[in-house]
């Protein structure tokens, strides 16, 4: 297990034994940081909302969403939940840095705003926490994320569409030096784990060329906008149907409807299932017949 999150679990098996107390200064910072939360998630959403910076949270997702959103793109509008989800991440850092601090973790720092210097440009923004001046961040996740994502640095960055590796390499430039790593909160469940950066000097290099290239590209308004995912063929019992559908990297893109002129989302016409999930098609050209149990193509 990694140490730091050892020390962590460890304090909060002992402070179940009745063997530790969170000290009353410790609380009073976790409350300084919700207060500072509240304000961050309900005060001036709708100013937020009409300005576009590159930022370490933002720069590392996909170029061709970036591209949509600077443009002012239509965009499918965010239901009530994502503004809850996003107050409840808050609300886990805050409590988690002050168990951290609490653990006695070795060279713990706080919140910190950095300035990372990126090809021409500069990019700022707040990281969650250093160890001796290596960068940490915290995610809230789903389960499913926590389970199939955030199990290690590979995993992570095999499904990264968020752009949370990016994030850290951007904080990481800010302070001279490598990433650390991110620890992960399951909502579900109240797991914690903690995930270290593994990449080498060459992909810090890498991951930061990148990023630069994005920030370029934003600035230039003659640059072409291009996807930067193809659409997949749609299969039932291991056979593609005929319909194309998005993949799971654009299935959640508030953008989707803007890059995918004759998007149709609605439940798949091939499932047997009483729930059917429902399937963003791209192009809708064979659904089966109702008496067929295979799905004869029309």
């Amino acid at each position: 297990m990694d140490v730091k999150l050892a020390r962590v679990i460890g304090w909060l098996q002992r402070n179940l034994a009745g063997e530790v107390d969170m000290q009353e200064s410790t609380i009073a910072a976790i409350a300084e940081d919700v207060k500072q939360a509240l304000r961050k998630q309900f005060i001036g959403n709708g100013e937020r909302s009409r300005t576009f910076n590159v930022r370490p949270s933002n720069a590392g997702k996909p170029r061709c969403q970036l591209q949509m959103e600077k443009a002012g793109a239509d965009a499918v509008p965010p239901d009530y939940n994502f503004l809850m989800r996003m107050t409840l991440g808050d609300l886990v850092e805050a409590v988690l840095k002050g168990i951290i601090q609490e653990a006695g973790v070795p060279g713990y720092q706080g919140t910190e705003r950095v300035t990372a210097k990126i090809g021409a440009n500069e990019v700022s923004g707040e990281l969650d926490m250093t160890f001796d001046g290596r960068p940490d961040d915290v995610k809230s996740t789903s389960d499913w994320a926590f389970r199939n994502k955030f199990v290690s640095w590979s995993t992570l960055k095999h499904a990264d569409s968020f752009g949370y590796v990016s994030q850290l390499h951007i904080y990481a430039k800010g302070k001279e030096k490598m990433p650390g790593g991110i620890w992960a909160v399951n909502i579900s469940t109240g797991q914690i784990n903690r995930i270290e950066c593994d990449d080498s000097q060459e992909e810090h290099d890498r991951v930061l060329g990148e990023v630069a290239e994005t920030i370029k590209v934003l600035g230039d308004p003659a640059a072409p906008f291009q996807r930067c995912f193809d659409d997949e063929p749609e299969t039932f019992n291991k056979a593609e149907t005929g319909n194309r559908r998005l993949g799971n990297e654009c299935s959640w893109c508030r953008f989707r409807f803007a890059c995918w002129p004759g998007l149709q989302e609605r439940e798949s016409v091939w499932s047997k299932a009483k729930n059917k999930p429902m399937v963003a098609y791209t192009q809708l050209n064979n659904q089966p017949e109702e008496d067929s149990p295979y799905g004869k193509v029309l």
